[in-house]
């Protein structure tokens, strides 16, 4: 699935349908079998690590790698951006997504981000909104992005 198949779907029927494709999404109910199979054979301090996570983040659905045999935390998955990462990226590389702009004031519309630049650790973007090529960021706090089409403008 790209990720504009993904914007054209709720987030149940995206989850549905990238379930049965990766495995690491999975449903708190699986989660809690896993941590019950634990404290059945002894590994109570994964079973509490996993409860302690579920406890503290709700949700349906998980990001959680079973294979990995460590004490990765579950990754709560409750809206459509949290699925992005599990979709494919078109062939040219760009796909729309919804951003704060700067130009109105912090409203959101739609952008296509054409590049993702990594500096270090920290990753921009160049998006295109209506004609106007800037910069854009990525909040993993609010999971929004938000394109400066003001003074973030890249002249060609």
């Amino acid at each position: 699935m790209t990720i504009n198949e993904l914007k054209e779907l709720t987030f149940d029927e995206a989850v549905e349908r990238l379930s049965a494709e990766k495995t690491q999404i999975t449903t708190r109910d699986c989660l809690k079998d896993f941590a019950i199979y634990h404290v059945k054979n002894d590994n109570i301090y994964l079973a509490a690590h996993i409860l302690n996570a579920l406890q503290a983040n709700y949700a349906d659905y998980y990001d959680y790698d079973y294979c990995m045999g460590t004490l990765e935390t579950p990754t709560p998955l409750t809206k459509l951006q949290d699925l992005q990462d599990y979709c494919e990226i078109p062939e040219d590389n760009t796909y729309q997504v919804r951003a704060h702009i700067n130009s109105l004031g912090g409203k959101m519309d739609l952008v296509t981000v054409l590049e993702e630049r990594k500096n270090g650790t920290q990753t921009s973007y160049i998006v295109d909104y209506k004609g106007v090529k800037c910069t854009a960021i990525f909040n993993p706090f609010v999971c929004e992005y938000y394109a400066d089409d003001k003074y973030g403008i890249i002249k060609e």
